[in-house]
């Protein structure tokens, strides 16, 4: 596998588990999606995904059926037998050897789940919409292994250095609380920026404190901000017209 095109995720989970996300490198899309760009809904050329994707093909054993998602920024997760047409949703859970569970960002949060015994995997795009949804706990309940079996990564997402948002995101997330640890999970994860009325976002630790309330306390990864690493990540805050990175989970039928 190419070092150039992917990060692999750095966590314990089984060794017939394979988690990895794609950089922004060794592929054939041009500026301002230059050039491993695997989305086909920024406005690059479809030639150049499709070709792009033939590369991601190629590195990967050829076994190995992906399954994308048109990401719509809600909190569906849903549990897939085999990999076929795209389907509207932002998660994917599956029990199958050999079917890719695929995630697009450029900024927000991709997690990658798997069972501690390689059987149950699930990847998870988390923008603030869908973290304010439920998208977490819908993925855990989604997932038939109990919590305290399920290890998560978490890719490069935007970090807090640049993820500013309006006071009015910090209020839906309380308004949507359910109770005195989510209230403390968002007030941990929402610090007052210099900027009146403006909070930087943290999503790695929301993440990570919902997470832990919902019994998945292993969580690895985080720390990577997409907007301050030009050379290695897409970022839509950063440059606007941009392509996107693929966070990939699969597992194979070798034993665990």
């Amino acid at each position: 596998m190419s070092d150039q095109r992917f990060l692999n995720a750095d966590w314990p989970a089984p060794r017939n588990v394979h988690a990895m996300v794609t950089t922004r490198s060794g592929g054939i899309s041009e500026s301002p999606y230059a050039s491993f760009n695997l989305a086909n809904h920024v406005g690059d050329n479809p030639l150049a995904v499709a070709g792009n994707r033939d590369l991601l093909r190629e590195d990967l054993p050829p076994r190995i059926s992906y399954q994308w998602l048109d990401q719509i920024h809600g909190a569906d997760v849903i549990t897939i037998e085999s990999a076929g047409h795209k389907i509207s949703a932002d998660g994917l859970v599956s029990s199958e050897s050999g079917v890719a569970c695929c995630v697009l960002t450029a900024d927000c949060l991709p997690m990658l789940f798997s069972n501690k015994q390689g059987t149950e995997i699930a990847a998870v795009h988390g923008g603030w919409r869908g973290l304010h949804g439920g998208i977490l706990e819908n993925a855990v309940n989604a997932m038939e292994s109990d919590s305290a079996d399920i290890l998560v990564w978490l890719g490069p997402a935007i970090g807090p250095c640049h993820y500013e948002v309006g006071s009015e995101i910090k209020q839906k997330f309380l308004e949507n609380s359910a109770s005195e640890s989510h209230i403390e999970t968002i007030e941990q994860s929402f610090t007052a920026s210099t900027k009146e009325g403006k909070f930087q976002f943290d999503l790695y630790q929301f993440a990570k404190l919902q997470l832990a309330l919902l019994g998945v306390t292993e969580v690895y990864g985080g720390g990577q901000c997409t907007h301050c690493d030009d050379m290695t990540f897409y970022s839509y805050r950063r440059d606007g017209a941009t392509g996107r990175m693929a966070s990939i989970i699969y597992f194979t039928d070798e034993s665990p």
